[in-house]
């Protein structure tokens, strides 16, 4: 189902990336560009953490997940991170295995990752979760750096409901900064993708997607008949970035999807929901940008929650 899944994800990148392209959204170089031409760009290096040899990184200014309650939200899912897993364990060298458990937190969760020997979406350069990501500090690590002379990614799923990645509505909602402020060549896509493999008539919800410079935006994919890949909602564009820490958040119930980052509201669509289970894929890979620049992509805590009704 997975490798079927990475088929379908290509082929939608590959139609789409035009029509965003098109839309003028695809501003990594001028936003970085705007950044460095301020007088203080990056803030404090005490607030952006500091990289060291192997891609370690200090890691500062963590929280607990949240777990009030939620009118009209059921919590499934919560993860801060706080069993530690050195860079290698998050292996999936299995083909014919793609929902191998590779990660076990505190309180029982469960992550599953791409194989290896899946591609990613632009530069088909393979997911290495085993390279990429470990547990420590109380945060989810993704090192992006080039392994084997090429740049390498990971994808990262959760286990929300026993043995299932996949639900109808939710809300996914995941605390995330970078350790540097100049992260190229790498792109983030933490999206909503039907477990029915059928895309694009099932729908997709991608928030955040793009750049790891910024701007902050995401892509709500209808569902509907004859659908295409280009239909879509985009957005507003916020023109900041993640070099403090950012709160992210998608909420699918059967009326709207909507996007906020931290509390600011990014979208609010009422047409095309999806009405299928969708699995939630937190997703850094390389993108069409030159590569000027690695680092870490850190999650501070995810929480699911599944939609009561209300």
């Amino acid at each position: 189902m997975l490798s079927s899944a990475r088929s379908s994800r290509r082929r939608r990148s590959a139609l789409a990336v035009a029509a965003i392209a098109l839309l003028g959204i695809l501003t990594a170089p001028s936003a970085q560009a705007q950044s460095l031409g301020s007088a203080d760009p990056f803030g404090s290096s005490d607030a952006l953490g500091s990289a060291g040899p192997g891609g370690n990184v200090v890691v500062t200014g963590t929280q607990p997940a949240p777990r009030a309650p939620l009118p009209g939200w059921r919590e499934i899912f919560v993860d801060d991170f706080t069993t530690d897993a050195p860079r290698g364990s998050f292996a999936n060298a299995e083909c014919n295995n793609p929902n191998k458990v590779v990660y076990t937190g505190t309180e029982g969760t469960k992550w599953q990752t791409y194989p290896q020997c899946y591609l990613d979406t632009f530069n088909k350069n393979p997911y290495r979760a085993d390279k990429v990501v470990s547990a420590h500090d109380g945060v989810l690590d993704y090192y992006l750096h080039s392994v084997d002379g090429r740049r390498a990614g990971a994808n990262m799923s959760p286990v929300i409901d026993g043995e299932n990645q996949g639900q109808v509505y939710g809300r996914y909602s995941a605390r995330v900064k970078v350790s540097q402020p100049a992260i190229t060549g790498y792109r983030l896509a933490m999206l909503l993708w039907p477990e029915s493999e059928n895309w694009p008539e099932d729908g997709e919800i991608n928030f955040p997607e793009g750049p790891l410079v910024g701007p902050i935006y995401g892509f709500h994919h209808f569902a509907e008949p004859g659908a295409t890949p280009n239909s879509q909602k985009r957005s507003d564009i916020d023109q900041s970035n993640y070099n403090d820490w950012r709160v992210v958040t998608v909420e699918w119930t059967p009326t709207v999807v909507r996007f906020l980052l931290d509390d600011k509201i990014l979208l609010e669509s009422d047409y095309g929901i999806p009405t299928t289970p969708m699995r939630w894929q937190l997703q850094l890979e390389s993108s069409l940008y030159p590569a000027l620049g690695g680092g870490n992509f850190l999650v501070d805590w995810v929480t699911v929650h599944a939609w009561d009704g209300a």
